[in-house]
């Protein structure tokens, strides 16, 4: 275990604290609207409902960013979705047919997202939705179309706390480990760093108040000092009122918990003014594509960040070879393998709830949860897993970026974050430690090749 959380390991209980305290903030809110509350609304859902079933063929609708803030990540997580797309139906499909993906572009706006969201239950009929990428537009789909529709989402990029205590009628699920994990991992590092006070520049939803907060929440508990959390806005022409704002107090650094192109926009105007002597970086500003339009700015050499990872798997190392030779690129970015393992489990959630008649949301947790013959994604071992659902037995997918256990959430508990920085010369992102988080057990291991 690193030095770092072998000196600081109680402050690692403070993850569940704060999921607690977006827990209730949500409760609290929810009980504006409704004087019953979350789980009074649930229970008489529940109770009237109809089992929910996938139709065939079976049709996936993915959410994708191919423009807008996220558009450096579109690209290769459709391609990751199609990739897994592709091999399940060489291994057979579902149901013996073949699954049909089809994408929506949220343009990383939650009002556009809805859109097409809806566009995607209504017009298109699927039975999934694959995404979104962003929180907050993940946040507005749930609230307002999968869940009232009882349409099962799975997202592998959307990590905000707040979706843990989402208004989904539990149709909402996630392959990525919540932001509550990296906050406190970034304040660990930055206080290994030696830097004492910071400003965070926050994109201004779930994503960004949530990962700010539980930042701010963990370096606090270190000592360190925030001077200022401020949020912007996505595509604005130009953020001096908020750079000015955010280090006002003279910061020793700036976080930039922001998405890749209107961090780009303020990022160059930072540079320009010369604002901060150091920056710190999250998942969202992981881009090399945004340093590249920077021209990699000497001030940003050897400047750390953090970023959900992906853990030293056997299946996760195929995967990347399987999509490093269709598509010829190393996968590179966050959360791909998330979203290919949410492919697959959809598909055979499908398969299970179709061949044991049970419902979509209790074949999903069947699948993925112990206890079971343990099964891997890829076209060999997609063909292993229909065969057992076939006979009868009980499956426990495996994936590439992780175990897919979620809890009564939907979230997944275990997952990596990694430490990394910036190489100016050889313009790439390097990555340093990957640690594996257990927000079920309030663990942290460095993980070893």
């Amino acid at each position: 275990m690193p030095q770092w959380f072998i000196r600081h390991k109680w402050l690692f209980v403070s993850l569940v604290a704060l999921v607690a305290v977006f827990a209730f903030a949500a409760a609290c809110g929810d009980d504006d609207d409704d004087d019953d509350g979350d789980g009074g609304e649930a229970t008489a859902t529940e109770e009237t409902r109809e089992k929910v079933q996938p139709n065939l063929p079976l049709k996936i609708g993915q959410l994708n960013s191919f423009t807008g803030d996220l558009s450096d990540f579109g690209v290769v997580h459709g391609n990751a979705a199609q990739l897994a797309v592709d091999e399940i139906n060489a291994a057979g499909g579902v149901g013996g047919m073949p699954v049909e993906l089809v994408t929506g572009d949220t343009q990383t706006d939650p009002t556009v997202g809805t859109t097409e969201a809806t566009r995607l239950v209504e017009i298109e009929d699927v039975d999934f939705i694959l995404g979104a990428l962003s929180s907050g537009v993940t946040l507005a789909v749930t609230e307002s179309v999968t869940g009232p529709n009882n349409v099962l989402q799975i997202s592998g990029a959307s990590s905000a706390p707040s979706l843990t205590v989402a208004n989904d009628n539990d149709f909402l699920f996630r392959t990525t480990i919540s932001d509550a994990a990296q906050g406190v991992v970034l304040a660990e590092l930055v206080n290994e760093l030696g830097i004492a006070s910071v400003c965070t520049m926050f994109i201004n939803n779930a994503y960004g108040e949530g990962l700010s907060a539980s930042f701010t929440s963990s370096f606090g508990s270190l000592g360190g000092t925030v001077t200022a959390e401020i949020p912007h806005e996505s595509a604005q022409t130009t953020y001096a009122s908020e750079l000015a704002t955010c280090t006002a107090d003279g910061p020793d650094a700036l976080a930039a918990l922001a998405y890749p192109e209107s961090a780009g926009t303020f990022l160059r105007e930072a540079v320009e003014g010369e604002v901060v002597a150091n920056y710190l970086w999250v998942d969202g500003t992981k881009s090399a594509d945004m340093f590249a339009e920077l021209e990699w700015p000497a001030i940003f050499d050897g400047t750390n960040g953090t970023s959900p990872s992906a853990l030293s798997l056997e299946a996760g190392s195929a995967f990347d070879a399987r999509y490093e030779a269709e598509y010829e690129e190393l996968v590179g970015l966050p959360f791909v393998r998330e979203t290919y393992d949410a492919v697959y489990l959809m598909a055979l959630a499908a398969e299970k709830s179709l061949a044991d008649d049970m419902d979509i949301r209790d074949a999903l947790r069947a699948i993925a949860n112990p206890d079971g013959e343990e099964v891997s994604p890829g076209p060999e071992g997609y063909a292993d897993a229909i065969a057992a659902i076939a006979a009868g037995n009980e499956i426990n997918y495996e994936g590439a970026a992780g175990p897919s256990d979620f809890d009564g959430n939907g979230d997944v508990l275990v997952g990596a974050i990694e430490t990394w920085h910036v190489d100016v010369a050889n313009q790439e992102l390097v990555t340093d430690k990957i640690f594996r988080v257990d927000l079920g057990t309030v663990e942290v291991s460095e993980v070893t090749e």
